[in-house]
């Protein structure tokens, strides 16, 4: 944990934190995470954006999950990149970055030794990094210890602005395809049912397929 100011610090928890280096730690790490915090909108010292600039020359992999995010595009890093931050903050990044193409929806952006997330708790950020880094193997059992799903697509969006069907009875495939039905005769590519479903191509395809039936056993009198 590094500071500009190094102590004894304050969280909004209300749990303190011992920030236990300052500002020139980050130079020498090959992973920095540019955390999250109420006073994102405050200008940055110096200090600060130095120490970002310098991992950054030397090859580190900077995350920044959330609001982490300002920080990161404070330095200029960001400016002709890719980037995300929390939906509710991506407009304001925007308008005060006009030099950073966001991606409001993205749960994660990687650009190679930069990446944002747009969680708070960056998990889903960190699961990518681990997963890009070490391997499935490695992400899984680590998913598995904190209940999270090991790998969500860059490309999904960050949350459903749909209410999720109760006790599990979803029939929008369903509607989407009886009203298919009624427009045989009009071309209908899977993208088109998909959207009006609110789902991807795939899980579309995958919740509205019928399942084969079981093969037939040769010679089986029980079941010809």
């Amino acid at each position: 944990m590094c500071s500009d100011q190094p102590g004894a610090g304050p969280t909004d928890a209300g749990v303190p934190l011992t920030l236990a280096h300052g500002p020139g730690r980050p130079a020498a790490a090959e992973l920095v995470i540019v955390l999250p915090g109420t006073g994102f909108h405050a200008p940055l010292g110096p200090e600060v954006l130095a120490a970002l600039a310098a991992a950054h020359e030397r090859g580190s992999l900077i995350a920044a999950p959330c609001v982490g995010t300002f920080t990161l595009a404070a330095t200029g890093l960001l400016d002709g990149r890719r980037a995300t931050t929390h939906w509710r903050s991506a407009g304001l990044l925007a308008r005060s970055r006009p030099d950073v193409t966001v991606e409001p929806d993205a749960p994660y952006v990687d650009e190679g030794r930069i990446a944002t997330g747009a969680g708070a708790a960056g998990a889903g950020l960190c699961l990518h990094l681990i997963r890009r880094e070490h391997g499935a193997a490695v992400v899984n059992h680590i998913a598995r210890d904190v209940v999270l799903p090991s790998h969500r697509d860059g490309e999904q969006v960050q949350y459903l602005a749909v209410p999720v069907p109760e006790e599990g009875r979803d029939e929008r495939p369903a509607d989407v395809l009886a009203r298919a039905r009624e427009h045989l005769h009009e071309p209908l590519p899977v993208a088109e049912p998909a959207r009006r479903a609110v789902m991807s191509k795939r899980s579309f395809a995958a919740r509205s397929a019928t399942p084969p039936a079981p093969p037939r056993t040769p010679g089986c009198g029980s079941c010809g």
